[in-house]
């Protein structure tokens, strides 16, 4: 389904998983110069550090896709932050959040604030090159010299991003498919992109034909009870998995809370589609905690494999049951009703 948030996803997705590669090496660079330097309060500089880097592109271009993007921006800068902090302390510096300060947030600003703001701005770079972009003074700037057309290029980008801004806080008029952020995790609303009704095709005297955008039940309920367990998990271990996976899920889900209740802004389902990847990764870690550790019994091993393959083929029914709601199948209006699993469904 052409939607927005789908780019946005996999940018963000990609933002953390190259924070994630940043963090691993770090860590072996922080192991090797304990290995082999003498001890200090604050610890080394670690270089430029590429993949970070890498992630303040990918954070840019997700901030470009949407601005929402913007929310996970901040989110995962501020945990890369953390990281290091943690990184210096495990390795037993003395002031392992002053070593932080002074030598990983220099970097940091560099990968996480002007990375982004470049990758933003090349995004317009067609905008900027053609005279066919909306809100475009083209021709007013190119007939006055270089000098004017950079000012004014950038006077009408802005008065775009103005008028982007004015739309989107103002933006609260009714929609039959709207919700609230707070329903998001329970699959009450989705959107309905496609409806038809056929006068034939179905083998049955009343037909329909429907693209549903919801997702999998099983999954979303299996992952709202993963991500539970991963809050009790993060409280009880401090386990940075737990914690990154939790974090990811927040900062595209708790910002619109916000707008919904001061705005009473017009939200959609569709807007939790960049959350996904990281309650797909609670999925995980709360199957790897069920099946238990590789010292773990045999039969221990066992039991919880046999769990998370049941939830596995579970989520696979159900998928294939939901099927002809998400692709446009001809079916008898009967069985596309018996898809619904609420009323609002519908």
């Amino acid at each position: 389904t052409a939607l927005l948030d789908i780019f946005l996803m996999f940018f963000v997705l990609a933002g953390f998983a190259c924070l994630v590669v940043d963090r691993d090496r770090a860590r072996g660079r922080l192991v090797d110069w304990y290995e082999t330097s003498p001890l200090s309060e604050h610890g080394p500089w670690l270089g430029l550090r590429p993949w970070r880097i890498a992630a303040g592109l990918c954070l840019g271009a997700a901030c470009a896709v949407k601005w929402s993007g913007i929310f996970f921006l901040v989110a995962f800068a501020v945990m890369s932050l953390i990281w290091d902090a943690g990184a210096r302390r495990a390795v037993g510096l003395r002031r392992p959040y002053g070593g932080m300060a002074g030598k990983d947030l220099p970097t940091a600003l560099t990968a996480m604030a002007a990375a982004p703001v470049i990758a933003y701005v090349v995004s317009w770079s067609g905008w900027f090159a053609s005279s066919l972009g909306w809100g475009r003074n083209w021709a007013q700037a190119t007939s006055q010299g270089p000098l004017f057309f950079v000012f004014d290029s950038i006077r009408s980008w802005l008065n775009y991003h103005f008028q982007v801004l004015g739309f989107h806080t103002g933006l609260a008029t009714p929609h039959g498919y709207q919700s609230e952020p707070w329903s998001w995790p329970l699959l009450l609303r989705p959107v309905a992109f496609f409806w038809e009704t056929p006068k034939s095709g179905c083998g049955a005297s009343s037909c329909s034909q429907a693209v549903l955008g919801v997702g999998t039940p099983v999954i979303w309920y299996g992952g709202l009870a993963a991500l539970i367990a991963m809050i009790a998990w993060y409280v009880a271990t401090r386990d940075w998995r737990a914690g990154a996976v939790l974090l990811g899920y927040a900062a595209g889900w708790l910002p619109w809370f916000y707008w919904a209740i001061a705005d009473n802004r017009t939200m959609y389902l569709f807007y939790m589609i960049p959350m996904v990847p990281f309650m797909i990764l609670a999925i995980v870690l709360a199957a790897g905690l069920v099946i238990g550790k590789t010292d773990a019994a045999p039969n221990r091993r066992a039991v919880g494999a046999a769990f998370a393959g049941a939830f596995m083929i579970l989520a696979l029914i159900n998928f294939a049951w939901l099927h002809p709601v998400l692709v446009a199948e001809v079916i008898p209006h009967a069985q596309w009703w018996a898809r619904m699993l609420f009323p609002r469904w519908a």
